[in-house]
Order: structure tokens, then C-alpha cells, then sequence
């Protein structure tokens, strides 16, 4: 099972890949809980008790992977991936969304769940690149 999503955002590649690949990047278009570093990552949730802990592997300008150590159920590894097309003629940046490789047993219910929470955000991400105004789908908890 996989989740597979596009878009194009307006903005260069390589400000998308830097807004990808940075702990201020993910906070401003996802989780404002995060912390990113150049190979490991961690995200977390209002409310929520587990932190989604994962590797980080990026191919500058090209690609931004993340593949969980430990946190969500069924989501241990499995792989989420940001891969960068080259722009277009007016300029924007394509992204395609990859989720994959969920453990055995994840429903179809929930993985459609996980596929509009992954839309939302990646709507989240076009609307910050395009405005610079941080939005995160998940923000700090009050």
C-alpha cells in the first residue's frame, strides 16, 4: 500500500528543497513540533503521545526522504519522500509525495485517513512557498 501525490509549487527547487530539508521549513507548512537534521528526524503532535522518530536521507535539490525508526503504528518502516522536478516554464517547482512500505495490517480506512492529512499538508506546503506565511497543519498546542 502507498500514497502517491503531486504538485507544483511556486518557488525555485532549490527553495523547495531547503524549506524540505530544515527543521524551520517543516514547522512552517506541517508540524510546528519538529526538529530536522541533516540525517535523523523527529515530529510531533498536539495531543499526541508519540513522537514519529525517522531517518533522514536527501539528494540536494532532488529529493527529501524520511524513513520511520519508531512512532505511529504501522507506520514503522515505512517511507515518506518529497522528490523535486525540474521547473516548469513559469517557473514552478514539481513535487511528487510518496508514503509507502506501511506494516501489514493497516487498513484501508486508515490509510485513507493518512492520505487527506498528507494532502492538507502538502496543500499547506504550495501555500507557504508561494506566500511565506508559516501555516503548520499542526500547530503548537495552547
Amino acid at each position: 500500500m502507498s500514497i502517491i501525490l503531486a504538485t507544483e509549487v511556486a518557488g525555485a527547487v532549490e527553495h523547495v528543497f531547503r524549506i524540505l530539508s530544515t527543521t524551520d521549513g517543516q514547522r512552517a507548512f506541517w508540524t510546528a513540533d519538529c526538529n530536522v537534521s541533516a540525517d535523523r528526524a523527529r515530529f510531533g503532535f498536539p495531543g499526541v503521545p508519540v513522537n514519529l522518530e525517522t531517518d533522514v536521507t536527501a539528494e540536494p535539490n532532488a529529493l527529501v526522504r524520511m524513513r520511520v525508526r519508531s512512532g505511529f503504528p504501522f507506520w514503522v518502516g515505512s517511507s515518506w519522500e518529497w522528490e523535486l522536478g525540474q521547473p516548469t516554464r513559469g517557473g514552478a517547482t514539481s513535487v511528487l509525495f510518496r508514503h509507502y512500505g506501511f506494516e501489514d495490517g493497516y487498513s484501508e480506512v486508515d490509510l485513507g485517513h493518512t492520505a487527506e492529512t498528507w494532502a492538507l499538508i502538502l496543500d499547506r506546503l504550495t501555500k507557504f512557498v508561494a506566500t511565506g506565511e508559516p501555516q503548520p497543519f499542526f500547530p503548537t498546542s495552547s
